[in-house]
């Protein structure tokens, strides 16, 4: 027969337990829209076992003190977010705000549970029904977490993830997650001292404390939204520099165009009043005649367009192009994202490449399949040191706010195709390498 000691650790453990459970499933109304990370149920699994062992390991110690339980409980809270930081491809950030969101839910539903069961003892019928332990209690318990969970889910949480997919600011998420930290423990023990000598007092509290944890709820929604608003506009700042940029690199095209008309005038002018042409002028004038007039054939009519285009672009500069591309084995990819892709990865060379001595420019560009992937590279020269954060190089100019979306963009088209990205600079080059897995029905086709 089991002791009453293994009974207190048995209930102990489940008391640990249960609050882990409720935390979890309280953050997972916010975060379980965020993307998975490969072999996410694996990971999952591990996790949970892993804090079901330490919550047996914490009833082992723990001798009733509220002291210990709270390190315990702050142990678990950070053992949460460092868990579903390893299931979920979010940022540290993010997943703070959902935590916190989740914090919430969770306490004003604890608080709404403590208040119908104080309620219920005070009636004299109904108390013998919710004495801590008997079925009543055990079903209110969770049947009020039921209906404040689907509650916040069907009301906060979905206006959450309306306004969601930005990324939401360090100051927000910490500024959100502090008052959690700091308040929650003072109304939690004010509680407690309130109970021992006045229950409607105590009740009037718990009321208090749900109404500010919805009104701190909305302030979350207000805050996504005001992150939504920022994304959007700096994502219109962006598009309007690249505008600009690509009315620049449009109209340096369009100004090597008429000095050649303007040249050609002349000559047509000199040819008419001596009959003579200069063969060395003709010469030229054919070169240009072949550059502009030839296109790029890839077998991809988007990568044609894009290369036809930087290919006059490095003319223009003077830059060495070189480019062996089988473009019809990236049938599978989306026009725009072909066209961001190699865009963003020949713009970044070539705005370089333009401040180097002409001797030194040069782009190569190769695109061809391997095996049951498809291999890109790109290369130019490069001097210097380039500093890297998160696997990408951090822009170099003064505005860095407007600058350093093209190597996002391009990670962004990458793993949306499930491939992988490096960079690298070594001997003076600096190289992009990117693998992308073909689809089978994309070979077939093919």
């Amino acid at each position: 027969m089991a002791s009453n000691g293994m009974i207190a650790a048995l209930l102990a453990h489940f008391k640990f337990f249960d609050i882990f459970v409720a935390f979890l499933a309280a953050t997972l109304l916010f975060a379980g829209h965020c993307q998975r990370r490969p072999r996410f149920w694996l990971r999952a699994a591990l996790w949970l076992v892993g804090i079901r062992f330490l919550c047996l390991v914490f009833a082992a110690t723990y001798g009733g003190s509220i002291a210990i339980e709270a390190i315990y409980s702050g142990v678990l809270i950070c053992l949460m977010l460092l868990g579903l930081m390893c299931c979920y491809r979010e940022s540290f950030w993010n997943m703070l705000f959902y935590f916190g969101s989740g914090f919430m839910t969770w306490y004003i539903t604890d608080r709404l549970f403590l208040v119908m069961a104080s309620v219920c003892r005070q009636n004299n019928t109904l108390q013998p029904l919710f004495v801590e332990g008997t079925i009543s209690h055990i079903l209110m318990y969770f049947g009020s977490f039921l209906i404040g969970y689907s509650s916040i889910f069907f009301t906060v949480e979905r206006r959450m993830r309306r306004f969601s997919g930005g990324e939401i600011p360090m100051q927000n998420s910490l500024l959100m997650f502090a008052l959690v930290c700091i308040l929650t423990p003072i109304f939690y023990f004010e509680s407690q001292v309130i109970a021992n000598y006045d229950l409607f007092f105590y009740n009037l509290l718990n009321m208090g404390e749900i109404v500010f944890y919805l009104f701190m709820l909305m302030m979350q929604v207000l805050t996504l939204i005001a992150a939504r608003d920022r994304s959007e506009l700096l994502a219109m700042q962006t598009i309007w520099a690249e505008e600009k940029r690509q009315y620049r690199l449009t109209k340096e095209n369009i100004d090597a165009i008429n000095i050649k008309c303007h040249d050609l005038k002349h000559q047509i002018r000199h040819l008419r009043e001596t009959g003579q042409v200069d063969p060395a002028y003709l010469e030229s004038l054919e070169q240009s005649v072949n550059l502009y007039n030839s296109a790029v054939r890839t077998g991809n009519e988007t990568l044609d367009v894009v290369l036809t285009d930087k290919r006059l672009h490095c003319a223009t500069h003077n830059i060495q192009f070189t480019c062996i591309a089988e473009g019809e084995k990236m049938n599978f990819m989306e026009a725009m994202d072909i066209f961001s892709l190699f865009g963003n990865m020949l713009d970044n060379a070539i705005e370089y490449e333009a401040e180097l001595p002409p001797d030194k420019r040069f782009i190569h560009l190769s695109v061809r399949p391997a095996s049951q992937m498809l291999v890109i590279h790109v290369e130019n020269h490069f001097e210097g040191k380039v500093q890297l954060r998160d696997g990408l190089p951090l822009t170099t100019k003064g505005d860095k706010a407007g600058h350093g979306y093209g190597m996002r963009s391009i990670r962004r088209i990458v793993d949306k195709y499930g491939g992988n990205l490096e960079i690298s600079t070594e001997d003076q080059l600096f190289q992009v390498d990117i693998v992308l897995p073909v689809p089978a029905k994309a070979k077939e086709g093919a």
